[in-house]
């Protein structure tokens, strides 16, 4: 096939269907679709982007496939087209409609190219209203000839019959937006550098007016009850947003938020036309806008995994509300409240009078939260749980042997099933009876043996009693059975792990009135255990809390001992230096040093360590 005889250029930015139509009149044809018909293809084929109709005209017009292809319109799939490489849905392609420049249309006439006017991409897409190159409002022609079509460029505006004066008198001077600055130039194969490079230009185009939309005329407005003016500065404040990326939207997002009460709960409502426009608008391209709007949602609404957000499930919970951290722990409302002010994600307001009304928390902060209390029962489940009473439960979380929940509110402690699950293991007999003579539960146990709960349990869980069986009229903890005489013989000699004030006061070189003065100061504690002989209950200083002072204090005999001097001798020296000492009532016998204000006072304990606290404090066992 020959190149024609009389050729016309191809002008930046042109679609193939004006090109067509500038050749069909250069060489005497009034029509373009007769010009189309009479080489073998239609023009309704160059318009919708047909490779072979393409190929032809491009041999015709002597110009290369590829510069002729930069300005094609074509379909990719149902409702998605191509125009000049970027991606847009066919209803937001303007086609029927003509638009035009009219500065570039009188140029065109003007210049001595034979062809006419030539058709520019960017009038295709209604999101451009202004000529980047001529800062004028582009014209709209409502006028439609339907022998001639709408892609006859060149033909329609000949039936105009407008001169370059007339078409002057058209033009209204506009400065175009960032908006359609960005639009023209992308349709002109520029790269601009923004993140809005990578998504579809459709997306950029339309995303840009919806959001500008809900800024300036709120969440309620109709896109077809806006004029053409109000879209485009829509448009344009859209575009500013999606400029700053993540950071643009949701400063938009968060507003919206706002102005709606900053409720907990994600609603529709509270987004108005933008949320139906991203569920509605299913093309892919829309995906990257979709994907920052559901990313707020997610981190701003107790948005569990796998719960739907605009159309994809939610990959993971970013916050909690009261009511979905209640549901994960199997809690009521007060003890979620209660639990979430005991370690310090709530603070009550005694101004408000539900202060958990609107909170939003963390979930990754929460998790340890979660963790520790998605299997957690109050104290009475779990007395109930382990089947024992108040008083041995009681005695059993006060020795350790069942610890509560760390972070449980005061006094409301939780525990862990899984913890008492293990308890009640240890503790399972490996024997049943059905009637068994002399042997007792563990609470008749320590009443006979003058031992108390912990003692008994402990020695259950060592393996120290050969006698443990399991009364089939009971579960858990009372149906333990055991043999006092053994319990009793076994708990013999065992040590506590303190000091009765009176060793301890031989130990310090002090009198029963200087360790009693200790203790009523806070200087030393006093807790209850067992004497290994006589069973009976005694007060002895534990040896965490001797060790503890001894850190920080020195008394005048560990120092004479220390020294290899006389402690009386030792300490009025060390007084007349003024090494400050712990002052005590008269009736108190005995000096106490600062260790640090002691020359070699450090040395002294160093010299001491390890303490051999059993045989200091129990020197006859």
């Amino acid at each position: 096939m020959q190149v024609l005889p009389i050729l016309v250029p191809l002008m930046p930015g042109e679609t193939p269907a004006s090109f067509a139509s500038r050749l069909a009149w250069a060489n005497g044809l009034s029509f373009a679709s007769e010009f189309c018909t009479d080489q073998g293809f239609t023009l309704q084929a160059i318009a919708d982007g047909d490779e072979r109709a393409l190929s032809i005209l491009a041999r015709l017009g002597g110009v290369e496939l590829a510069q002729l292809m930069r300005g094609v319109v074509c379909k990719v799939s149902t409702g998605q087209y191509r125009l000049a490489g970027q991606l847009i849905e066919k209803r937001w392609i303007t086609r029927r409609r003509l638009r035009f420049c009219p500065e570039c249309v009188a140029d065109d006439i003007s210049a001595d190219t034979g062809g006419g006017a030539a058709q520019k991409c960017a009038w295709h897409v209604p999101s451009i209203g202004t000529c980047l190159h001529h800062q004028v409002r582009l014209y709209d022609d409502d006028s439609y000839s339907h022998s001639r079509g709408p892609h006859d460029f060149a033909g329609r505006i000949r039936d105009l019959n407008l001169g370059t004066d007339q078409l002057r008198e058209l033009v209204a001077a506009q400065v175009s937006t960032g908006l359609e600055d960005y639009l023209t130039r992308r349709l002109a194969g520029e790269q601009q550098g923004t993140w809005l490079d990578n998504i579809g230009f459709g997306a950029v185009a339309l995303g840009a007016e919806i959001f500008g939309v809900v800024d300036l005329f709120g969440i309620d407005a109709k896109l077809k009850h806006l004029s053409d003016n109000e879209k485009r500065r829509a448009g344009a404040r859209g575009f500013e947003f999606l400029s700053e990326g993540e950071k643009g939207l949701f400063r938009l997002l968060r507003r919206l938020h706002r102005e709606a009460g900053s409720p907990i709960s994600l609603s529709r409502r509270n987004y108005g036309c933008l949320f139906s426009w991203l569920e509605q608008s299913h093309a892919e391209q829309y995906e990257p806008l979709r994907d920052l709007v559901r990313k707020f949602f997610v981190e701003t609404y107790p948005i569990g995994k796998g719960e739907l957000v605009l159309g994809k499930p939610c990959a993971t919970r970013r916050v909690h509300s009261v009511e979905t951290l209640r549901r994960d722990l199997g809690l009521g409302r007060r003890q979620t409240i209660e639990l979430l002010g005991a370690n310090g994600f709530l603070r009550p307001d005694p101004q408000a009078g539900n202060s958990a009304k609107g909170v939003v928390r963390d979930a990754q902060a929460l998790a340890p939260l979660v963790k520790s209390f998605t299997r957690a029962i109050c104290q009475v489940a779990a007395q109930k749980k382990i089947n024992a009473p108040r008083a041995q439960f009681g005695a059993l979380v006060a020795g350790g042997i069942i610890r509560p929940i760390a972070g449980s509110p005061v006094g409301r402690p939780y525990y862990d099933e899984g913890q008492l699950d293990a308890f009640l293991a240890s503790i399972a007999p490996c024997a049943t009876v059905a009637k068994a003579d002399g042997l007792v539960g563990i609470q008749s146990v320590c009443r006979k043996a003058v031992a108390g709960a912990v003692d008994v349990v402990r020695l259950i869980q060592n393996g120290e009693l050969k006698t443990v069986v399991r009364d089939i009229e009971q579960d858990g903890y009372l149906s333990v059975l055991l043999d006092p005489a053994e319990v009793a013989e076994a708990l013999r000699l065992i040590r506590p792990d303190g000091y009765l004030r009176s060793t301890l006061a031989e130990f310090f070189g002090i009198n029963a009135s200087a360790v009693r003065y200790l203790v009523d100061k806070r200087y030393l504690e006093l807790v209850r255990a067992r004497h290994p002989i006589s069973r009976k209950s005694v007060q002895v200083v534990p040896y965490g809390a001797v060790d503890q002072f001894l850190q920080r204090y020195i008394p005048g005999k560990h120092y004479a001992e220390f020294r290899g001097g006389s402690t009386r001798k030792v300490s009025d020296q060390l007084i007349k230096e003024r090494v400050p000492f712990i002052q005590m009532p008269e009736e108190c016998s005995g000096r106490i040093f600062r260790r640090s204000e002691v020359t070699s006072g450090v040395e002294e304990l160093a010299n001491r360590l390890p303490f051999s606290h059993d045989e200091i404090a129990w020197p006859e066992l």
